[in-house]
C-alpha cells in the first residue's frame, strides 16, 4: 500500500491566507471542542492572539490545563538554559548540539498515532510532533528555519538561506500513515464524480496512481501555524481509519480553520460526506451535517440534492412517524447551518408545504392556513400550494358562519396573493361568499349592505366569466332581491334584477318562473 507521512501533509497544495478564516465552509461557532483548553485555544487564534505552544497541545486529552501550564513554563526554561548553554558556538556545532540535547531530554520512543502532549506525557513522538518542538525552541532561539514536506516525512532544515543544516527527527522511511486500499478508491471516486478526474482518465490509470498524483500535491514548505492544522488533519485521518467518522469531521473543521488549503477542503468534504452518510438517524446531528454539506457546491452538491435529502427526511419523520416536533427541530437545526439565501427558501417552501399539508389531511384546516401562507409567499405561482390553500380555506369556512369576516379574509388574501387572481378556485370562492351576504343582507332587509355585495359579485363574475358559480344560490338571491323590490312597486327593478340572474345562470328554474309571473 502507498505510505501517507505521519501528518499526509502531501494532500496540501494551495495555501490559503490568515484573512480567509471567515470562509463559508467553516464557522467558528459550529466547532466542537473536546476541553475547555481547546476551545479558549481558538478563541485566542480567532482574535489573532496565537500562542503556538497552546495551540499545538490544544489537540490532546492527556493533560489537563495546569499540566499544560507547567509544560510549557519547564519547555521554555529550557530553551533559555540552552540558549546559554550553546552560545558562542560555531552554527553548525551548535544546531547539533540543540538537537541532541532536545532529542535526549524529550524524545523517548517513535510513536505512529501521536499528538503534541504525547512528547510532554511519556516522551512518545513523531515526525510532526517532533519538527514543532524544534521550530517552538528555534522560534525562541530566534534560529531561522524552515520546515519542509515530502510525501511521506516532514523534517525541518536550520538556517535554510545559508547553511541549510537538516534535522531529522525520523526516518524519511520510518515516519509515515498508512491509509487503507478503501479509502483511496472512495477518495479518487468523490474527484471522478465531481470530475475534478476525467472520466478518460479515470478509466485509464490505477487508483493507487491517481491517488498519489490528486493527494499529495507538490512538496513545499509549511508554516509552524500550519503545522498545527496538519496535526488537525493527522488526527482526523486517525479517527477515520477508526471508522470515527463524526470525530474525523469534527478534527478536519479544525485544521481547516488553522491552515484552510485547497487538499484540506477536499479532505473536509469527503470526511463530511463520509459522515453524513454514516449517521442514519434523523437528529439535529444529521441536519448540521447536512447544512454543513449544503456550502459545498464547488465539488457538485447541487441544492437540489440537499433539498431532496431534506425531501426524505420529511418523509420519514412527519409523513411516516408523525414526528412533528422531531421534524421541526430537524428543519431548524439545518436551516440554521444554511447561508445560501434561495436554498433556505427552497427548504421553507418544503416544509411549510408538507406541514400544511399533513394539517389539512387531519381536517385541520384553519391550523395548516399559516403554513400555505408561507408557501404562497415563497412560491406564488405554485398551483399545488394554491390548491391547498384554497382547500384549507374551505375547511375553515366550513365551520366559521360569519360571512362578513369570510369576505375580509378572502379580500386580504386576494391583496396580499395577487397570483390567486388567476386561480379560478379562488375566484370563484370570493364570488360565492359575496353572493351569500348580498342574499343574507336582503333577507334581513339591510338592503344597501345587499347591494354592495351584489355588485362586488358581478364584478367579479363579470371580470372572470368561466367561473363555476351555484346556480341554485344565484336563483335564490336574486329572486329574493326582485320580490323585495316587486313588493315595493317597483316592477322594473324587480324584472331588471330577474334578467341580471339570468345573466349569470341562464337556466336556472325559480329565476324563470318568477320572470313569468312578473309578466
Amino acid at each position: 500500500m502507498k505510505k501517507i507521512y505521519c501528518l499526509a501533509i502531501g494532500l496540501l497544495v494551495h495555501v490559503i491566507s490568515h484573512a480567509q478564516y471567515t470562509d463559508s465552509l467553516v464557522h467558528f461557532r459550529e466547532l466542537t471542542f473536546y476541553s475547555d483548553f481547546e476551545r479558549e485555544t481558538f478563541q485566542r487564534f480567532q482574535k489573532r492572539d496565537v500562542d503556538l505552544f497552546s495551540l499545538f497541545m490544544a489537540n490532546g486529552s492527556l493533560l489537563p490545563a495546569d499540566k499544560i501550564t507547567g509544560n510549557r513554563e519547564k519547555f521554555y526554561s529550557y530553551i533559555d538554559l540552552q540558549d546559554s548553554e550553546t552560545a558562542g558556538k560555531k552554527t553548525e556545532k551548535r544546531v547539533k548540539t540543540l538537537y541532541e540535547n532536545f532529542h535526549n531530554k524529550y524524545l523517548m520512543k517513535y510513536e505512529l498515532v501521536n499528538h503534541f502532549e504525547d512528547i510532554f506525557y511519556n516522551g512518545n513522538f513523531n515526525c510532526v510532533s517532533a519538527t514543532a518542538l524544534y521550530a517552538l525552541a528555534f522560534d525562541k532561539l530566534q534560529i531561522p528555519y524552515s520546515i519542509k514536506e515530502e510525501p511521506t516525512h516532514v523534517y525541518l532544515v536550520a538556517y535554510p538561506d545559508a547553511e541549510r543544516i537538516v534535522l531529522q527527527t525520523t526516518s524519511p522511511l520510518g515516519g509515515y500513515y498508512t491509509i487503507s486500499d478503501a479509502f483511496k478508491q472512495e477518495f479518487v471516486k468523490r474527484l471522478k464524480d465531481q470530475k475534478l478526474i476525467s472520466a478518460q482518465e479515470y478509466a485509464s490509470k490505477d487508483v493507487k496512481v491517481l491517488f498519489d498524483k490528486y493527494y499529495f500535491g507538490e512538496n513545499k514548505e509549511v508554516t509552524l501555524q500550519q503545522l498545527a492544522g496538519l496535526q488537525y488533519v493527522n488526527d482526523a485521518l486517525y479517527k477515520s481509519e477508526d471508522k470515527k467518522p463524526e470525530e474525523a469531521f469534527i478534527q478536519m473543521e479544525k485544521a481547516y480553520m488553522l491552515y484552510p488549503s485547497a487538499r484540506v477542503t477536499q479532505l473536509l468534504y469527503y470526511l463530511g460526506t463520509y459522515a453524513f452518510e454514516a449517521h442514519k438517524t434523523k437528529d439535529s446531528t444529521h441536519a448540521v451535517l447536512l447544512g454543513k454539506l449544503a456550502r459545498y457546491k464547488d465539488f457538485g452538491l447541487e441544492p437540489d440534492m440537499i433539498v431532496g435529502e431534506f425531501v426524505r427526511t420529511t418523509q420519514e419523520l412527519l409523513s411516516g412517524s408523525g414526528k412533528k416536533q422531531q421534524y421541526e427541530q430537524y428543519y431548524t437545526t439545518l436551516t440554521n447551518s444554511v447561508t445560501n439565501e434561495k436554498l433556505k427558501n427552497d427548504l421553507a417552501y418544503v416544509y411549510n408545504y408538507e406541514s400544511g399539508r399533513q394539517l389539512y389531511n387531519q381536517a385541520k384546516g384553519k391550523e395548516a392556513l399559516p403554513y400555505f401562507e408561507k408557501t404562497l409567499t415563497l412560491k406564488p405561482d405554485d398551483v399545488d400550494a394554491q390548491s391547498l390553500f384554497i382547500a384549507s380555506l374551505g375547511q375553515t369556512f366550513n365551520t366559521q358562519g360569519n360571512y362578513q369576516d369570510i369576505i375580509k379574509s378572502l379580500d386580504d388574501y386576494n391583496n396580499r396573493f395577487t397570483s390567486l387572481r388567476a386561480n379560478n378556485h379562488f375566484n370563484a370562492m370570493r364570488a360565492t361568499a359575496y353572493l351569500i351576504q348580498f342574499h343574507t343582507s336582503y333577507a334581513t332587509n339591510k338592503i344597501a349592505e345587499g347591494d354592495k355585495y351584489k355588485t362586488l359579485f358581478e364584478s367579479v363574475a363579470n371580470q372572470y366569466p368561466d367561473l363555476t358559480l351555484n346556480s341554485e344560490l344565484i336563483g335564490q338571491s336574486y329572486s329574493n332581491a326582485a320580490v323585495y323590490y316587486y313588493r315595493k312597486g317597483q316592477v322594473a327593478k324587480a324584472k331588471q334584477l330577474l334578467l341580471s340572474g339570468l345573466k349569470y345562470a341562464p337556466n336556472n328554474y325559480e329565476l324563470i318562473a318568477r320572470q313569468r309571473m312578473i309578466h
